[in-house]
Order: structure tokens, then sequence, then C-alpha cells
């Protein structure tokens, strides 16, 4: 995903988002930006080189004019797919960044994102989350799996040709029962999914999100397929 998103990132771009901390050590910022999209490996340590700026770049509205830090229209959209591209990827090994960075927020925003541009990534998005979703522990206590999977459930509605309706289904189905188990606990009561958008920075991009999959034309799929993803969105909104 990171190294297919680079393709399309210019020395433009990676300047822009090195400026992002007010010009704070802009230079620096940059060779490391430059080693990302050019090797698609990341300076260790990352904290402050370039982890500073992506993560205020991830933050951006290209959507909303005078947004700062970050840039409107398309070139704003690379900007922030490459910033969340980039953190995500750096969550993993061998850096480790850690999830603590606003994943559940992150990955909304790279989503719109890839949505707002004019490269399909469907197929590289699927493969992403599919990864960082069973790299997460799937059975385990971290809530940002269900986050991957609302996502990955999105993408994968577009993939031609169709995956089986009955496994997106039991994504979805599986994606609502964790996300009560993470964040409600028994009995649960279909909250799960509302809870984990409610403490997110960026609960906005989820209910773009619930908007985008409310829209989708799903007359040609199967009717647990449909019900799935119209009970997700309405758990998202509560």
């Amino acid at each position: 995903m990171l190294r297919a998103i680079s393709a399309h990132v210019d020395d433009e771009m990676l300047t822009e988002i090195s400026l992002a901390d007010y010009g704070e050590d802009a230079e620096g910022h940059l060779a490391a930006l430059r080693m990302i999209r050019d090797t698609g490996t990341f300076p260790l340590p990352m904290q402050w080189c370039p982890s500073e700026v992506l993560e205020l770049v991830r933050w951006s509205e290209p959507g909303e004019p005078g947004w700062k830090p970050g840039r409107t229209g398309e070139f704003g959209h690379w900007m922030r797919a490459f910033s969340c591209a980039a953190l995500l990827r750096a969550t993993r090994e061998p850096w480790n960044y850690g999830d603590g960075v606003g994943t559940d927020s992150t990955i909304a925003q790279l989503t719109l994102s890839l949505c707002a541009l004019p490269v399909d990534f469907t197929a590289n998005a699927v493969r992403f989350l599919s990864w960082l979703l069973l790299d997460s522990d799937p059975q385990g206590r971290d809530g940002q799996v269900c986050c991957y999977a609302v996502c990955l459930l999105w993408f994968a509605l577009h993939l031609p040709p169709f995956c089986r309706d009955e496994n997106l289904a039991s994504l979805a189905s599986w994606t609502m029962g964790r996300a009560d188990e993470l964040f409600i606990g028994p009995p649960g009561g279909n909250r799960g999914l509302r809870e984990m958008v409610a403490t997110c920075q960026k609960a906005a991009s989820w209910e773009m999100i619930v908007v985008m999959l409310l829209d989708l034309d799903l007359g040609s799929r199967s009717k647990d397929l449909q019900a799935g993803v119209r009970v997700i969105a309405e758990q998202i909104v509560g």
C-alpha cells in the first residue's frame, strides 16, 4: 500500500509535509520522508523525524479550504494518504512504532483519501488491511481490529470480481461481535462500534464512511450481506 501510494508522491508533496510543524526541522523531516517514499523503510528512531509531520498531516482535511497544515483537493489527499499509510506501516515490524498513535482515526482518514484519489487502490487496500488485521491478534484485546475490519469490508465490497457474499457477511458479523466484546463487554448490546468511534479524534470521518456504506448499491448481493452492511453503519452512528 505504501509503495503504491509513494509512486504518485512527488518532491513538492514531501516538502509540504516536511513543513507541517511550522517549518521546524524541515530538512530533517524531508530527508526522512524521501527515505520512506524511495525505499519503503523508516529511520530509527522515528519518534520525531518524520513522525511529527506525518501525524500532523494525517489530521488534515483536503476538502476544507484554508486547513493547515496540508493542502486542498487531490494534492492534499495524496499528502494525507501517504502520511496515513506510512504511519500504519510503521506500527509493525521492524519499526514497532506502536498502535497508540490514533490508528482508529488514521485508518478512516486513509480510507477517505483513497476514495477521493483518481487511482484505484482497492486491491492494495484489501491486502494491506487484511495484513494489519491478522497481524493485530484478532482474538486479542486490541480494539484496532474493528477499525481495520470495517474499512476492509468497504474495500472488499468493491473488489472485482466480487468476494463471496457469505464471506463478507461473516466479516460483518464478526466485526460487530468483536466490537461489543472489546468496547462494551458481556452481554454486549450492539453498541460496540458506536463506542469505538466515540473515542476517535476523527469521529466525523467515520460518519462519512457510514454515509458511503449506506449509499452503496448492494441490490445484487445477498440479503445477509445487505443486512450486515446496514447494521454496521447504523451501529457506528448510534
